[in-house]
């Protein structure tokens, strides 16, 4: 149906098929490159637009439903980073925006690529959380390729704001790393021992 408004007077059915076919699911169609699929000769680069479109209409309504989550233990944390990464191929660097219950207010997009100390810049961090009235956050980014495995520059970037954010009145209370179905919370594998955000 997607595909019917963007290709007039083409079998849009067999059109759905070949992509389902090349791409392996209706997730990897969604979650492809809109570059990569206007390459395919019978995808025309508006159909690729509009199928990037939908992928991003879906994630900001996953993003919407799930304000005023609680995130009270390891297992929500991931679950809820899942969700928000689920149709993602870009390398995304997200904040969770929490209020005192530990409920998610907002949910931003901070940065795009590896979450460096310079692509989490403590003061687009700090106006974003006190935009919210936020002195809790938890910070997300995903792997597209690899596994969510911790690295090492994760917990250099990480362990670089705690304490400055700390200054601001702002608590780092976890970072997640995605990858596919798998997501990792940098403070259950203990890379926060030492750090004051208890």
């Amino acid at each position: 149906m997607i595909l019917f408004y963007c290709i007039p007077r083409r079998d849009t059915n067999e059109i759905a098929h070949k992509l389902l076919k090349r791409f392996g699911s209706l997730h990897d169609v969604l979650c492809a490159n809109p570059q990569t699929l206007a390459q395919e000769s019978y995808l025309t680069e508006n159909a690729a637009v509009m199928i990037a479109m939908f992928r991003a209409v879906l994630q900001y309504d996953a993003a919407s439903q799930m304000e005023g989550t609680l995130l009270d233990n390891y297992s929500k944390v991931c679950k809820f980073f899942l969700n928000l990464y689920m149709l993602e191929q870009r390398e995304i660097v997200r904040v969770a925006l929490l209020d005192e219950k530990l409920r998610v207010l907002r949910c931003e997009i901070l940065s795009e690529g590896h979450p460096s100390a310079a692509q989490m810049p403590v003061r687009q961090l700090t106006e974003l959380a006190y935009r919210a009235n936020s002195n809790t956050i938890i910070l997300a980014h995903n792997h597209p390729r690899g596994t969510a495995k911790i690295s090492g520059e994760d917990i250099a970037a990480t362990r670089h704001l705690v304490p400055i954010l700390l200054q601001c009145g702002i608590t780092i209370a976890d970072h997640v790393v995605v990858c596919g179905d798998t997501a990792v919370s940098m403070r259950e594998q203990g890379a926060f021992m030492g750090l004051e955000i208890d």
